[in-house]
């Protein structure tokens, strides 16, 4: 029966992520559609997560060293360079599914006749508590900002005509691949919480602090729109700093 279900790829980039990892690959095994593989890549490591992962007793598990760090977006390629799913996704080793998360997802995708599908999700603090709910818009407004968040399932074609994350697009490699996506696929925001993003000092976000990452975002929208749309956000952008200095 479960070879008779599409199959999964879950890839799982990690740096020195043994804080949180376990929790992260217990909800990709464990969830209520089985037929997945998880693959682990470790960035090089020099923590305890090699004994954390393999403390798993999983064969749908597989675990790739790179031996030295090469950086998230390299790891994450050279794991979809390894997957064999007909849907494809990622996540974090500091975020976690909810366990029908994949299932409701495959689900969405077949009934929408979609190529991306996309959720809503919790924002929680390092014990787990939810502080909010994150921020996820429908498609259209990745015109402005990243609206994806981190879950989300794709088929396979999607992949093999974007290919890989872009090296240059660190920090908001996800958002430029979203933007590629869009351009030859149909994406949807699906209407379900079935995630939880970590939010602790430690997180990538956390150490790169989110001016950088707006930086970068901002850099990569320029790419995408067309002349009029720069043309609005950039207007926008000068009434509010117009804004702030009369308010000083």
């Amino acid at each position: 029966m479960q070879d008779q279900q599409p199959l999964v790829s879950i890839i799982l980039p990690t740096y020195n992520g043994s804080r949180f990892i376990k929790e992260s690959i217990k909800s990709c095994l464990e969830q209520t559609h089985p037929h997945l593989e998880v693959i682990i890549i470790d960035d090089g490591s020099t923590d305890n997560t090699a004994q954390i992962v393999q403390s798993f007793n999983d064969p749908r598990l597989k675990y790739v060293h790179l031996g030295h760090n090469q950086g998230h977006i390299t790891a994450l390629n050279r794991g979809f360079a390894l997957s064999k799913g007909e849907y494809l996704t990622w996540t974090s080793d500091d975020n976690y599914y909810r366990l029908d998360a994949i299932a409701k997802m495959l689900e969405e995708l077949t009934r929408s006749n979609v190529d991306f599908i996309y959720t809503k999700y919790h924002v929680i603090d390092e014990k787990g508590n939810i502080q909010r709910q994150g921020r996820t818009e429908p498609p259209s407004y990745l015109d402005i900002d990243n609206c994806v968040g981190g879950c989300f399932l794709y088929h396979r074609r999607v992949y093999e005509i974007i290919g890989d994350f872009n090296t240059e697009a660190f920090l908001a490699e996800d958002y430029e691949y979203w933007l590629r996506v869009r351009t030859k696929f149909k994406m949807k925001e699906m209407d379900a919480i079935l995630y939880y993003y970590r939010n602790h000092p430690k997180s990538l976000t956390g150490i790169h602090k989110e001016e950088r990452v707006q930086v970068q975002v901002q850099k990569i929208r320029g790419r995408f729109l067309p002349f009029w749309k720069k043309v609005y956000f950039y207007t926008m952008g000068q009434l509010r700093r117009a804004k702030t200095l009369l308010r000083v």
